[in-house]
């Protein structure tokens, strides 16, 4: 709970007092800033920061997930004494030759061109990856204390403007995309136990009732037959139920915090897509609450704010305490942006997106770029490739310096998804192809 400023006699929240609306000054958010999915501040925190408020940050610290691995925290080692990396083998002749329409520049379009020829009708796709530029770029930076607007998230913002229902129909188009990436949230965790921002070792050694009841109903789902369905959507709505008494509490760990958002992530992409107007209806009403839950991830988790300022190398130099701490704060962050991502996109399929407004997209959202981290199978290899593999900051979605600078192989399923939507389909999987030789289907 966020503590009352003594030095302000305000008790409403910002957004009610500018509106010059009634507050009914719930916390963490208002009930007017819900239904109009505002930012909700109370005098006590700052316009500037909401997320990062004191009081109400949790720290790594109060981390109660997996333990360390013996080989975890104070790994050291020489970086020299490893040579090679590994090499994908994708069954591809290096002598083949590729031909790619004009098209393929309008990713570098979306690229500012300072330091490079201006002339670009002489620029190739493939020479992207021949950038020398003249000092190690740094990533890019967003002031925390700069409140976002909506022409910062144009290139974004532009598949909701331009939607249109057929183009779901269209799996060329970017709705498309993103709509068969969302309806598969469930099947991928039933499948794996792990999802693009839910890493496989996040529950590893504390799973918490919630994950378990999750988990058992999307293996159910995926599985279901006309005989059980009766059945399974009696659990389903069971489980919902259950969740939202178990995970309503005020003594809830980080960790349990966090499992209940990625549990009801899970029950609403069934209920989204199911195809039953009651589910469909279930699921509209719970996008509040899902998003109070993710305000409340978003407001202890570490957005990065010293890594953003450093380039690669002094990243280098400062490794995470451990690789379990490391799971728990990028899940976190990847998270938090997917929650506000699911409730924009459904609110776009229902036609209630407002254009003039940016919402919780206001304050920058980050998460680190590398299939290499996200994918390491043990603290070895992971503080391995801390050392030796290359990784970004996306701040606010801003891509630049990596495709500058990165090649497919880099790119976790989490950053794929929203390169996608940032530069197209087409366009990402010619980029993973002719910079590594990653084939994307």
């Amino acid at each position: 709970m966020i503590s009352s400023s003594g030095s302000s006699r305000q008790k409403s929240c910002n957004a009610c007092v500018r509106g010059k609306r009634r507050c009914d000054k719930n916390m963490p958010s208002c009930g007017r800033c819900v239904k109009k999915r505002h930012l909700c501040i109370y005098a006590c925190q700052t316009d500037i920061q909401p997320f990062d408020d004191p009081d109400a940050a949790v720290t790594l610290d109060s981390f109660t997930g997996p333990t360390s691995t013996p080989s975890g925290d104070n790994l050291m080692f020489d970086t020299t004494s490893f040579s090679a990396s590994l090499e994908a083998n994708l069954g591809v002749s290096p002598n083949i030759t590729f031909q790619f329409d004009s098209s393929l520049n309008a990713l570098m379009s979306n690229v500012p061109h300072a330091g490079l020829n201006d002339n670009t009708s002489s620029w190739h796709f493939s020479q992207l990856h021949l950038l020398n530029p003249q000092p190690q770029m740094s990533p890019v930076i967003v002031p925390a204390e700069k409140a976002l607007t909506l022409t910062d998230y144009s290139k974004m913002s532009q598949m909701c403007e331009d939607y249109e229902p057929w183009q779901l129909a269209d799996p060329s188009t970017k709705i498309a995309f993103t709509m068969g990436i969302i309806k598969k949230f469930h099947v991928v965790f039933a499948q794996n136990n792990c999802t693009a921002y839910l890493h496989r070792y996040l529950y590893k050694d504390k799973m918490p009732r919630s994950i378990l009841q999750a988990f058992s109903m999307c293996l159910l789902y995926t599985n279901q037959t006309e005989a059980n369905r009766g059945t399974l959507l009696r659990i389903l709505h069971t489980n919902v139920v259950d969740l939202k008494e178990m995970a309503s509490g005020t003594n809830l760990t980080p960790l349990e915090k966090l499992a209940r958002v990625h549990a009801l992530i899970f029950y609403q992409t069934i209920r989204m897509f199911d195809g039953d107007i009651t589910l469909g209806q279930e699921a509209d009403d719970d996008m509040a609450l899902l998003e109070s839950w993710n305000i409340e991830l978003c407001k202890m988790r570490d957005n990065l704010d010293e890594l953003v300022k450093m380039d690669q190398d002094d990243m280098r130099k400062k490794p995470p305490e451990s690789w379990e701490r490391w799971i728990f704060a990028e899940s976190l962050r990847k998270t938090c942006v997917i929650g506000f991502s699911l409730r924009t996109f459904w609110d776009l399929l229902k036609r209630r997106s407002r254009y003039d407004e940016v919402g919780n997209w206001a304050y920058v959202h980050r998460w680190i770029l590398s299939s290499h981290l996200w994918n390491a199978s043990s603290s070895f290899d992971f503080f391995r490739a801390w050392k030796e593999k290359p990784m970004w900051i996306i701040s606010a979605f801003k891509f630049e310096d990596f495709v500058k600078n990165g090649v497919g192989d880099d790119i976790d399923d989490f950053s794929l998804y929203y390169l996608t939507i940032y530069f197209g389909v087409d366009e990402i999987k010619t980029f993973c192809y002719e910079t590594s030789g990653r084939v994307i289907t």
